[in-house]
């Protein structure tokens, strides 16, 4: 999956998806990645055991919360994994965990917000 040419966190969206609402959006996005780690984890966990109705909740959750920030690329990952688990196609899995692992780890480096 090439996700070049989305970038990690775009603003915009994020402001526009808060109702053109800055200070919301960034409320948003840093309760978000305040319990990204523990949702990663749980995800991690779910798919280590092959515990795949749990891991496809847990990545219906995450997608879902996505659908309200700014964030493409992540956004793009669990929607994959989520469809992916819905019909049942298991091979794509270890990729697409490794994926979001990476893109989870990027976010969370690079979580100071722009100056406007």
């Amino acid at each position: 999956m090439d996700l070049g040419n989305l970038p990690v966190i775009d603003w915009e969206q994020g402001i526009r998806l808060a109702g053109n609402k800055r200070d919301l959006a960034e409320e948003m996005l840093a309760l978000l990645m305040k319990g990204l780690p523990q949702d990663i984890t749980a995800i991690n966990n779910a798919f280590h055991a092959q515990n795949y109705s749990e891991l496809l909740r847990l990545v219906h959750k995450l997608h879902g919360a996505l659908c309200y920030c700014g964030l493409p690329r992540l956004k793009t990952i669990a929607g994959c994994l989520e469809t992916q688990l819905k019909n049942n196609i298991m091979d794509s899995l270890p990729s697409l965990i490794k994926q979001l692992d990476s893109e989870v780890a990027l976010l969370l480096g690079r979580n100071s917000l722009p100056k406007t």
